[in-house]
């Protein structure tokens, strides 16, 4: 039995929050898993959503809506870090050459997120799954065949999966739970699966970044306690980068911290890193 419309998006309003409001992302999913089994709440909320349409056809909707070239995607819940939404991609007959090219055959990324996809279209779907290995320096991937009403959980720390335009429309429920920290986001190449490289995904720290670096170049070496500062960030990364960006700008500012990093650090590539740059001011300061 359908819910009321105004029912439906009280329940998928709830239903966020309290996924938002779990201990950990896997959990969080978990809370979110019966809106994929029984979707008949999106009939109601969609009519709930077309009924200013109604009334008024240059009317707009409030959810948030974005494009990446066929790639369309509607925000129909948030509470950070959880999110449900819907995403269309085009098919050939939709496509235009205002859409954008289509992203990249040639990589895939994996976004840190942990993300829960139901197929939503009536006719099978081809697909791209990818993993990363436990190094983390290649990844393999293989076609899969996404069923009517499937549904897939992700770690997209390590899984990745990709939908490229096919000649009918493609409809998805999607819901992604972001981490705290937010864990890099990695791209690898297609068809071998090589490393390309990751980005930071707090795009407020990656601001932040920039800024070191521009202060480096400037040589404000004035804003080397600032940056000590810094280096009690939350994710793994970010703390090296602030690390990185010190010691360029004032070595001796930098060296007791890079020595307590050495031996501290709660991640063991943090701990390496710094070791390794001890090592190697180690064997320059020896006399040949």
């Amino acid at each position: 039995m359908l819910l009321q419309s105004d029912q439906a998006q009280r329940r998928l309003q709830e239903a966020v929050a309290h996924s938002a409001a779990a201990d950990d992302p896997g959990e969080a999913i978990a809370r979110l898993t019966p809106l994929f089994i029984d979707t008949g709440w999106l009939a109601d909320l969609a009519d709930e959503m077309i009924a200013p349409l109604r009334a008024d056809p240059s009317a707009g909707i409030g959810q948030q809506t974005s494009r990446n070239g066929p790639v369309l995607s509607l925000t129909l819940a948030s509470a950070p870090p959880a999110r449900i939404m819907l995403t269309l991609i085009e098919g050939e007959a939709e496509r235009g050459d205002d859409a954008g090219a289509p992203p990249s055959a040639q990589s895939i990324g994996f976004s840190g997120a942990q993300a829960l996809y139901r197929l939503l279209s009536p006719v099978p779907t081809q697909a791209l799954f990818a993993a990363v290995t436990a190094d983390h320096r290649r990844c393999r991937s293989r076609a899969i065949t996404l069923r009517p009403g499937q549904r897939l959980a992700l770690d997209e720390r390590r899984q990745s999966l990709r939908i490229l335009p096919q000649a009918r429309p493609i409809l998805l429920l999607r819901a992604r739970i972001e981490r705290t920290p937010p864990p890099p986001v990695r791209r690898y190449a297609l068809p071998d699966g090589a490393f390309i490289g990751a980005v930071q995904a707090d795009e407020g720290f990656a601001r932040s970044a920039m800024l070191l670096t521009v202060l480096r170049e400037l040589g404000a070496s004035a804003a080397a306690p600032e940056m000590v500062g810094l280096l009690d960030r939350p994710a793994p990364s970010e703390r090296w980068t602030v690390m990185r960006e010190l010691l360029a700008l004032d070595a001796a500012t930098a060296w007791p911290h890079l020595q307590v990093m050495a031996t501290h650090d709660p991640d063991a590539g943090v701990r390496g890193a710094a070791q390794a740059v001890l090592a190697k001011q180690e064997t320059l300061s020896c006399p040949a």
